[in-house]
């Protein structure tokens, strides 16, 4: 799936009027808008939404086993797309276990709309069965909570709904849905969809940066955030490969540059080259791209002094509200990522980068040995080497692949030796958020069906939304799920060790025969016991035709890439 700013061509055309039931109304403008697919878990408070959706084959609906992972699954398309996922739940209940999926659409800025069906109008304020307020619950969480109250509005704020999930840094939007709403008949005009306002860089701010970026000799970009397309991408890299800059990607943002790029110098995540953090604190020239600077990419803001950082930046951003929040720039400019990635790849041609080609090759000597596997060189673990395993994942995943994954320690291997890049893609929650990987794996397969995608979680992870095996055998989702048994919460054990060695405490698990409860769902299933193992089963769980379960057997002490705690 490419990221997108068109418009299907499948849509309601413009300014039509239209008569029907609340329910009607909102789904014939979620077509006009280009709908394709949806998520939810079944409720009676918007009976009337899935009975109209009857009447609109081309939204492919996706029926989950719960709300989290419904959440997640359409936060999964919104990365994939760059337009809004699209998600159903009912009230009280299931918007609250939805609740996690609009948490990970802020943070990682996304486009998210969830629709929850809400109590019947006369009976809000009174603490009805299920209810909850809507704006008040969701305030914090969303860009834009709110309530529908009239049928005839339905249309409009449907379609700002929209505008508000794209425009600017994009984000999750949350409607309510009285149930009463939803059956009354109204007429009202089903709007043409808008494309988000796009803020560009002027003349002068072309300049502006030119000119600094003329002044560095140890200039480094950071590119990150949501919202970038596949233009804006190639955009990006002619401009950095013409201009012989170095480039890191902002944290679980890798797939924005391709790691085979002679520019590209490693990652701002959890577990970075120490020895690019401290190249990169001697930089005298920060071009950020997209990228929040948030604790993650800033290494718990620690990168950067704070509020002036120690050398020059550039900061662009969709959305002003990013530019000084933490740091200040010497030049903060509000613009498009994608405007952006065509005016850089202009004005790349005037700059001479003989200046730190050099800078620009030794950083990229750094990322190539952070990034070398000697295999010869490894400790004998008990279990399955976790090394090993992504050293042939490296070598065998398909340049398209898309690689989900969850919060936790085992997504470091992930993050040091896969390489990305256009067209594969990386869906990962910059929140920390688990149970991500498999709902967001599943709803990968059903996007994009013809791609291999490989979902990586650990035993925790899969323990909290793992029923979603039900959903991909109901609608035919293919994705391999690795699921990385160490029977305990890896990160916080090593934390936990760190912190008070010796005082383990409510960090380990007790697992099901995780294969046998994949099978129990009828989907392929097989245990790692060694790496030498991985690849015959990898190639059978790839070629089974549905989905399919790796449990990796993983020696409880190989937490990290880098060595036991």
């Amino acid at each position: 799936m490419n990221a997108s700013r068109s418009i299907s061509d499948n849509i309601i055309p413009a300014s039509i009027r239209s008569k029907g039931t609340g329910a009607q109304l909102l789904v014939r403008t979620l077509a006009a808008h280009g709908t394709s697919h949806i998520s939810c878990v079944a409720g009676e408070s918007y009976l009337a939404v899935l009975d109209a959706l009857l009447d609109h084959p081309d939204i492919k609906v996706t029926t989950c086993r719960q709300e989290g992972g419904a959440a997640f699954m359409a936060e999964s398309w919104g990365k994939l797309t760059g337009a809004p996922g699209i998600c159903f739940v009912t009230r009280g209940p299931g918007a609250c276990n939805a609740s996690i999926g609009v948490h990970t659409a802020m943070q990682d800025s996304t486009p998210l709309i969830l629709f929850m069906g809400q109590v019947g109008r006369a009976d809000k304020g009174r603490e009805a069965f299920q209810e909850i307020d809507v704006r008040t619950v969701f305030g914090g969480l969303a860009k834009w909570a709110t309530e529908i109250d009239n049928p005839a509005r339905v249309p409009e704020i449907v379609a700002r709904a929209y505008k508000v999930a794209t425009t600017g840094r994009p984000g999750p939007v949350v409607i309510g849905l009285p149930e009463d709403m939803l059956t009354e008949i109204a007429e009202a005009t089903i709007p043409a969809p808008t494309l988000p306002v796009l803020p560009t860089l002027t003349k002068n701010g072309c300049a502006q940066i030119k000119a600094l970026l003329q002044d560095a000799r140890q200039p480094l970009v950071i590119i990150g955030g949501s919202g970038w397309t596949d233009k804006g991408i190639e955009d990006f890299a002619s401009f950095a490969s013409a201009a012989q800059l170095p480039v890191a990607a902002s944290f679980r943002r890798q797939d924005l540059f391709n790691h085979k790029h002679k520019c590209y110098v490693g990652e701002l995540g959890t577990g970075p080259n120490p020895k690019l953090i401290e190249k990169i604190k001697h930089a005298d020239l920060v071009l950020v791209v997209g990228a929040r600077l948030d604790e993650i990419c800033t290494q718990g803001y620690t990168l950067f002094d704070a509020p002036v950082p120690q050398m020059k930046m550039i900061h662009i951003h969709q959305s002003l509200d990013e530019i000084g929040k933490v740091y200040q720039p010497t030049l903060g400019l509000v613009a498009d990522v994608n405007e952006t990635a065509a005016a850089l790849a202009s004005l790349a041609h005037g700059l001479d980068g003989r200046l730190w080609a050099g800078w620009r090759d030794e950083l990229r000597t750094l990322y190539q040995s952070w990034t070398t596997i000697d295999l010869t060189a490894q400790p004998r673990w008990k279990g399955a080497n976790m090394t090993e395993i992504f050293s042939f994942l490296r070598d065998q995943l398909p340049e398209d692949a898309i690689i989900t994954t969850d919060a936790g320690n085992f997504s470091g291997w992930a993050q040091r030796y896969l390489q990305y890049g256009r067209p594969g893609r990386l869906l990962a929650p910059i929140n920390g958020a688990m149970g991500y990987a498999v709902p967001s794996a599943i709803g990968a397969s059903l996007a994009a069906p013809d791609k291999t995608v490989l979902g990586l979680c650990g035993d925790g992870g899969f323990m909290m939304t793992g029923q979603e095996l039900a959903t991909a055998m109901h609608h035919g989702a293919h994705p391999v799920i690795m699921v990385c048994n160490n029977a305990m919460y890896g990160t916080i054990r090593m934390h936990q060790e760190k912190h008070y060695p010796g005082r383990i405490s409510a960090t380990a698990l007790t697992n099901p025969d995780f294969v046998a409860l994949a099978a129990s769902y009828g989907a392929f299933a097989a245990r790692v016991e060694t790496a030498a193992e991985f690849p015959a089963l990898w190639e059978r769980a790839r070629s089974a035709g549905k989905i399919a379960l790796l449990e990796v057997k993983m020696d409880p002490a190989q937490l990290t890439t880098n060595a036991k705690i």
